[in-house]
């Protein structure tokens, strides 16, 4: 086929075709630092027995099949079974291929409306992946402090959004509040970091 025959046939395609064919085509790159490449190193590490298995830890798996073209392995300490995806926010996802694409659509801050047009999806799938998403990254967050650790508190004001006041006069978002020192509007939230910038 000459380029404008290919042109034309891609010109007739439906926006949603196109989009996905975009996609497709920017997925063979295979650039260095996307999640395949990512996920190809863990692969690597799980088929050269040097990773361990995600439930207990114990170093000793063997493989056990395919599953959804994954690898499967089964740990020899607990039983269990699990691939590459298993303790990521991939484990379950039917169209991984997408992933490396949402995630740089996330990164730019696009609404779930543009995600959903952009990649073809359900935007009940868009939420769900955004949530999965930033519950992972709350769980690397979650590590144990170490060395000098500094707390502080911080005073915000307290925000009773969405309920109906007969307590108090309304009053304008932004204002400032004349009160100082602890009380009833304001709500103390104390922060603790150590010199690692472990935090929560």
């Amino acid at each position: 086929m000459t380029y404008e025959e290919i042109k034309q046939s891609i010109l007739n395609l439906s926006e949603k075709e196109r989009n996905r064919l975009i996609l497709e085509v920017n997925i063979k790159e295979d650039l260095p630092g996307s999640l395949e490449s990512v996920l190809s190193i863990r692969r690597d590490k799980l088929n050269n027995k040097q990773g361990v298995c995600p439930y207990c830890n114990h170093a000793h798996y063997v493989r056990f099949g395919v599953e959804k073209g994954s690898q499967r392995y089964r740990c020899k300490a607990c039983k269990k079974t699990f691939t590459e995806y298993t303790g990521t926010w991939l484990a379950k996802l039917h169209k991984k291929h997408l992933a490396d694409s949402y995630l740089e659509l996330m990164k730019g801050k696009n609404s779930l409306d543009k995600i959903k047009a952009k990649l073809g999806i359900n935007k009940k799938t868009a939420f769900d992946w955004r949530h999965k998403i930033l519950s992972s990254v709350e769980q690397i967050r979650k590590d144990k402090f170490d060395g000098i650790t500094e707390s502080d508190d911080t005073f915000f004001r307290l925000s009773e959004k969405g309920r109906k006041q007969n307590s108090r006069l309304p009053r304008k978002r932004g204002k400032s509040l004349h009160k100082r020192g602890i009380n009833n509007d304001h709500v103390a939230v104390i922060v603790t970091a150590d010199r690692k910038k472990t935090w929560i």
